[in-house]
């Protein structure tokens, strides 16, 4: 990301507007919640599915589905690439017009491709080590009387 980091919200609320542009409200936050597991998933994706829920529970809300399968479905991918790579090795030989060619596996390209797209969900979901500072956790759909005021004194 380029430019600054972002302010967190509380300091930015109680910094007030000081160059009185237009403050987007975000309405409600996302509160935690349960996520329903898609029926699809091979049994790699289904234990990366129940291993992730459990460790992310606090700051999961049901909108994040959606990165959550394409979390698993990449582990999915990276960890049969990897199986295959292990049974049969890097390379593989070919013959053609100019005699014989070692080339890399596809399954090469497929792990590696798998594991950035991991990379990538585990990070939006705040399961990187970076991410821990900026995630928060969720509320948990109690909400006080005053919505909005709660933002000041979580």
């Amino acid at each position: 990301m380029k430019g600054r980091k972002p302010k967190d919200e509380r300091l930015r609320l109680l910094s007030g507007n000081p160059g009185h542009r237009p403050v987007s409200d975000t309405g409600e936050p996302f509160t935690a919640g349960e996520i329903e597991k898609p029926s699809s998933l091979d049994t790699l994706a289904s234990e990366e599915w129940d291993r992730l829920v459990e460790r992310l529970a606090p700051i999961l809300s049901p909108a994040s589905g959606g990165m959550l399968l394409v979390a698993v479905s990449a582990f999915s991918q990276m960890t049969t690439a990897d199986r295959i790579i292990q049974e049969k090795g890097l390379t593989y030989e070919t013959t053609g017009e100019a005699g014989t060619v070692i080339r890399m596996r596809p399954e090469v390209r497929i792990r590696d491709t798998a594991r950035t797209a991991y990379h990538r969900a585990l990070a939006e979901l705040g399961a990187s080590p970076v991410a821990h500072s900026r995630v928060k956790k969720l509320p948990d759909g109690n909400q006080p009387d005053l919505p909005g005021i709660h933002r000041f004194f979580t």
